[in-house]
Order: structure tokens, then C-alpha cells, then sequence
């Protein structure tokens, strides 16, 4: 591909995924600010809300955070009742992370509050098919530029995520 059109391409594309990340991240901390939260942590209690019991190095692959800032997040939230580490039965070194009946109960309000109700249905004019074909674009596009330690991310969204049907 010629330079000059590449360039094009790049331009659009980073400063579009940026603008949308920059956008959903404002809009997802309004919503946790409207319960007390961070947007940090309203992510952490979204992402256990998906897949409980998650170890902290496989929450911090799927919310993209290194270990120490995934750690710290999970000392705050477990102050505030919200998680509960604990060690699994096999491996006592090994720690799963719980979402507690109050962490939960505040995903929930956070949730179903009228901004965010709003927030979550921007996809309502969209057809399933639509979004289907949407989703599988933008997943392509995550796995080109990055390409290492996905692993975990990958499991969330094609398996993990599923879990929401079923709730």
C-alpha cells in the first residue's frame, strides 16, 4: 500500500479507536461515580460479574492492568466489601477473587441506574446481525494489534461472556 494512504488509514483508526475508548471510559465512570466507584473499579466488578473467581493475574489480562495496579484495585474494592480473595482448595497459594453479596448488590445499582440503562443500549437501533458482524470486526482488529498475552482476554470474550445469556 502506498505510504501516503497508509498514513491515512493509521490516522483515522488511531485517533477513532482513541476517541471511542476516551468516550466509553468517561461515560462507564460516570456511571461508577454515580454509586461511589472508580472506573477502575466498576470494571473489576463488571468483569467478575461475567466470570467469578477469576486469580488476579488472569482479571488483570482481561482488564489489560499490570499486576501491581490490579492488586492495589483489589485491596481497595476488598475494603470496601465488595470482593473476597480466597485460596483454592488444590492450590492454597493460588487466589481466587469472589464478588461479595455487597459487591453484587452495587454492580447492580450501578447498573440500573437511568444514565446508565442509556449507556448500555447504544447498540438498540442495531439488528443482531449488525452487531454480530460489528463485534467480529473490532475483535479481528484488538487481535492484530495485540497480539501477546490475549489469552485470557480471548477466553473472556468467546467463552466467559456467554454467561450473560444465561443470567
Amino acid at each position: 500500500m502506498d505510504r501516503k494512504i497508509n498514513d491515512y488509514y493509521f490516522n483515522m483508526f488511531l485517533n477513532l479507536i482513541r476517541a471511542t475508548y476516551l468516550n466509553v471510559e468517561k461515560d462507564w465512570q460516570n456511571v461508577a461515580s454515580e454509586v461511589g466507584l472508580g472506573y477502575a473499579q466498576q470494571h473489576a466488578l463488571w468483569v467478575l460479574h461475567v466470570q467469578d473467581g477469576l486469580t488476579l493475574t488472569e482479571l488483570g489480562n482481561i482488564a489489560m492492568w499490570n499486576k501491581s495496579t490490579t492488586s492495589v484495585l483489589i485491596s481497595k474494592l476488598e475494603k470496601k466489601g465488595l470482593v473476597e480473595k480466597r485460596p483454592t482448595e488444590v492450590e492454597t497459594r493460588e487466589i481466587r477473587i469472589y464478588l461479595t453479596e455487597q459487591g453484587g448488590g452495587t454492580l447492580y445499582e450501578s447498573v440500573n441506574t437511568e444514565s446508565c440503562i442509556r449507556f448500555m443500549d447504544l447498540f438498540g437501533e442495531y439488528s443482531e446481525e449488525e452487531l454480530e458482524d460489528f463485534l467480529n470486526k473490532l475483535h479481528k482488529v484488538c487481535n492484530m494489534v495485540g497480539k501477546s498475552g490475549q489469552s485470557d482476554f480471548n477466553r473472556y470474550l468467546d467463552v466467559y461472556s456467554r454467561n450473560l445469556l444465561k443470567k
